[in-house]
């Protein structure tokens, strides 16, 4: 055999178990006794944003560290963009259990547990290093307690900027301003008050809807971050973006907790702690890029108006003189976080 043939038949043998190899990875991918049998778990999970808003990228690559960490055994199939509903829709259903997982903001889940309200009040966090603190804190752990009492378990948390109003006629610099607008809210009692608070009337409306109520006149503007106009090209109905901050509140990703405490110990393992990695690998992505998608807002024409600040905090002192009682000892609490 001349070398040539040699060389030939090595390539060629080589060739042969890498492709074998490739091929065997490929099958041992599905190969587990659930597959066998039949068996893998799929889950629906519903978010009310597109995909590339920070929250869809979170709960996008938390599917996808599931699917990879249980060999593709446990399934996330995701529906961005309100597809599984409005996120009170969306947290019924997943009570219901109609609906596996779901991202959820805090004024959404106050209609229900109401304590979460207490994230609601405006002006309750000092920074984002605050909110974060309290959510870890105990605080956090009993009101999660207090949601699994209602069939939901929290996954995994995350922040969602500050929010400020935006308008489509009309600047906003001080709460006078605000006064005769209609002005889209969570339906939550807390923010509710809050906008009526400042002279505005609040309307709760879903996110989904609220192009159309811009557009159309049903509202006057709006309150929420950067990002949230950005992807949902609020900015083309919208001429005003008044930076006030009034809201930081967090959003919880949450889980039917029932079919969370029927899994396996194995996979209620990786579930959770692809949860913490979200929570982790999340961390500020959401300032970040309300940071940049102003900047970008600014450039496309929309106004951005420094708000007086001092003005909007005395402003809702009558929240907290309403809702501030019964929400005392978690309020003493996160103010004592450091």
């Amino acid at each position: 055999m001349t070398m040539r043939s040699i060389f030939k038949a090595l390539t060629t043998a080589a060739f042969c178990v890498v492709a074998c190899a490739s091929v065997a990875q490929a099958q041992d991918k599905w190969d587990s006794a659930a597959w066998i049998e039949g068996k893998p778990v799929t889950f629906k999970a519903g978010y009310n944003t597109v995909k590339q808003y920070p929250h869809g990228r979170a709960i996008e690559r938390f599917a996808n560290r599931v699917a990879e960490r249980s060999g593709e055994n446990l399934q996330i199939q995701t529906f961005p963009s309100e597809q599984a509903g409005n996120e009170r829709q969306m947290l019924d259903s997943v009570i219901l259990g109609n609906l596996d997982i779901a991202k959820v903001s805090t004024g959404v889940i106050s209609t229900v547990v109401p304590e979460f309200g207490v994230f609601d009040l405006p002006y309750v966090f000092r920074d984002l290093n605050h909110m974060m603190a309290t959510i870890r804190s105990k605080v956090g752990q009993d009101l999660a307690a207090k949601l699994e009492a209602r069939n939901v378990k929290v996954l995994f948390w995350m922040e969602q900027g500050t929010r400020s109003f935006y308008t489509t006629s009309k600047q906003v610099r001080t709460p006078a301003d605000l006064k005769g607008m209609k002005i889209r809210t969570i339906a939550s009692p807390v923010m509710v008050d809050t906008i009526n608070a400042l002279g505005a009337t609040a309307t709760p409306m879903g996110f989904g809807d609220l192009y159309l109520g811009l557009k159309s006149g049903i509202v006057d503007g709006a309150e929420n971050a950067p990002d949230a106009i950005w992807y949902a090209k609020h900015h083309e109905v919208a001429k005003y973006f008044s930076i006030t901050n009034h809201f930081r509140t967090p959003v919880v990703v949450v889980m039917n907790k029932a079919k969370f405490d029927a899994l396996p110990p194995e996979y209620k393992d990786i579930i959770m702690t692809t949860a913490r990695d979200t929570e982790e690998w999340s961390g500020t992505l959401y300032s970040q890029v309300s940071v940049a998608l102003l900047a970008s807002l600014k450039k496309g024409g929309l106004t951005v108006v420094e708000a007086d600040e001092a003005a909007f905090r005395k402003a809702v002192e009558p929240v907290y003189a309403k809702h501030g009682e019964k929400f005392a000892a978690h309020l003493k609490a996160i103010r004592e976080i450091k």
